[in-house]
C-alpha cells in the first residue's frame, strides 16, 4: 500500500515539473522572436538608419553648393557669413522635403507650404547679408537658389540722400570795375559800359553804353530816355 502511495505521488510531481516546463517553454516563444524575425527587424532599423544618413547628407551637399555659389554672386569673403548661409539652406532643404511628404496629395496646402518655408529662408539671409546692395544681389536670383520653387518677391529698396552746402548766390550780368560809395549816394561802373547811380532817398539811374537812360523813382515810377 504505502509502495502504491509513494509511485502516484511521483509520478503527480513528474506531471506538475513537465506541465510547468512547457508553460515555460511556451510564454518564451510568444515573447522572445525567432531568429528570422530579428534579423528583418534588425535590416529595417538598419534601412532606415541609412537612408537618414543618405539624406542629412544629400541636404548637406545641396546647401553646400548654394551657399558656394551665392558666395560668388555676392563677392561674400566674410567665412562666418557663407557659413551661416550654408545653415540657413541646410535647414530649408529639411524642411522642404518634410513639406513634400506632409502635403503629397495637398497641392494647394503645398504650394503654400514651400513658399513660406523659402521666405523665412529669405528673411534669415537678410539678417546675415546686411549689405544692401548683396541683397538685392541675392533677391534678383532667387529663381535660380530657390529651384523653381514658390516665393514671394521683395527687394531692399535703397534711398540715399546727399546733403550739399548751399552754395553762395552769384550775381548775374557783367562784372563791376568800379564802386562808389559817398555818403548815402553809389555809384557803379560796370564792364560792358553801364553806369549805375543810387541816390540815398533811393531814386535809381542807369546808363547804358549805348546811350539809353532809364530812371526809377523812390515811388517806383519809371522812366525811359533813347
Amino acid at each position: 500500500m504505502h509502495k502504491t502511495l509513494l509511485f502516484l505521488s511521483c509520478a503527480a510531481t513528474l506531471t506538475a515539473v513537465s506541465c510547468n516546463q512547457d508553460k515555460q517553454a511556451a510564454v518564451d516563444a510568444a515573447t522572445t522572436p525567432s531568429a528570422d524575425t530579428a534579423v528583418v527587424a534588425r535590416d529595417a532599423a538598419a534601412t532606415e538608419v541609412t537612408s537618414t544618413d543618405a539624406d542629412t547628407a544629400a541636404y548637406r551637399t545641396d546647401a553646400d553648393r548654394l551657399a558656394d555659389r551665392i558666395a560668388q554672386d555676392l563677392r561674400l569673403t566674410d567665412t562666418v557669413v557663407v557659413t551661416k548661409v550654408q545653415k540657413t539652406y541646410y535647414t530649408r532643404g529639411r524642411r522642404l522635403q518634410e513639406a513634400n511628404t506632409r502635403y503629397a496629395t495637398d497641392t494647394t496646402g503645398r504650394y503654400a507650404a514651400l513658399r513660406s518655408i523659402n521666405d523665412e529662408t529669405d528673411r534669415s539671409v537678410k539678417t546675415i547679408v546686411t549689405d544692401p546692395a548683396q541683397y538685392n544681389t541675392y533677391a534678383s536670383n532667387r529663381e535660380a537658389y530657390y529651384a523653381g520653387t514658390p516665393y514671394t518677391a521683395t527687394t531692399e529698396t535703397t534711398s540715399t540722400t546727399t546733403i550739399r552746402a548751399a552754395a553762395p548766390a552769384r550775381r548775374q550780368g557783367p562784372a563791376i570795375v568800379k564802386y562808389e560809395r559817398d555818403g548815402g549816394d553809389v555809384k557803379i561802373e560796370y564792364a560792358n559800359g553801364t553806369k549805375v547811380k543810387i541816390d540815398k532817398d533811393g531814386e535809381r539811374k542807369t546808363k547804358y553804353a549805348s546811350g539809353r537812360k532809364v530812371k526809377v523813382d523812390d515811388d517806383g515810377e519809371r522812366k525811359v530816355k533813347n
